[in-house]
């Protein structure tokens, strides 16, 4: 995969975890509201997650595939990036844990933090 398939795949995945994440909100309001939605909602938590595995397995190839190089120093760079970005996504996979009423209860707050990172991946890294 080059460098511009590999953007593409990964802003393709971002807006896809977007999609998901408004749904887990949508049906989180409901849910904490009353309503008897529990079923869609841990459902749409569950599309969630595989996205989200799916985009941290892909990134994880991709940045190593095309950020190492030759010299020591760009492979340590990228090991301690790859190191740094992991650690991210295991807090957001702790929003993304518990009962039910837990994660309705923080998925504003995890919507709120994804969007920002991956914003700040698409300025960043994704940029073209």
């Amino acid at each position: 995969m080059n460098a511009t398939e590999a953007r593409l795949a990964l802003l393709d995945q971002h807006e896809r975890i977007r999609r998901h994440i408004r749904e887990c909100c949508e049906l989180a309001g409901r849910h904490r509201a009353g309503h008897d939605v529990g079923r869609e909602l841990d459902i749409a938590v569950g599309r969630l997650r595989d996205e989200f595995s799916d985009h941290n397995q892909t990134e994880t190839a991709i940045i190593g595939e095309l950020l190492h190089g030759p010299a020591a120093w760009g492979s340590l760079m990228v090991d301690r990036m790859l190191e740094e970005h992991v650690a991210e996504h295991a807090a957001f996979w702790e929003l993304l844990t518990g009962t039910r009423a837990e994660i309705a209860a923080r998925l504003d707050e995890l919507a709120e933090d994804l969007d920002a990172h991956m914003a700040a991946e698409e300025r960043t890294f994704l940029s073209p």
